[in-house]
């Protein structure tokens, strides 16, 4: 995937969980806070507009990134 894409995708996750329930250190959208939401998102979240298009967003962020890193590793 593009990282145009990838920042696109960042940026629609980003406006969708505006207004979610989210700990405060986990209020963004860097890959820690991805997992995060992916574990722990639905407790408060899951009934919230664009739940599942926002965790579909996570997900998809989060493979992409495990995906590079182990490519990474695999080519050092």
């Amino acid at each position: 995937m593009q990282i145009v894409e990838l920042l696109n995708l960042r940026t629609e996750f980003e406006d969708i969980i505006s207004d979610y329930k989210i700990e405060e250190k986990y209020a963004g959208s860097d890959i820690n806070s991805l997992y995060w939401f992916i574990e722990n998102g639905h407790k408060s979240n899951s009934l919230r507009n664009d739940f599942k298009r926002a965790l579909e967003i996570a997900e998809v962020i989060t493979t992409e990134y495990y995906n590079d890193t182990k490519k990474t590793a695999t080519r050092q």
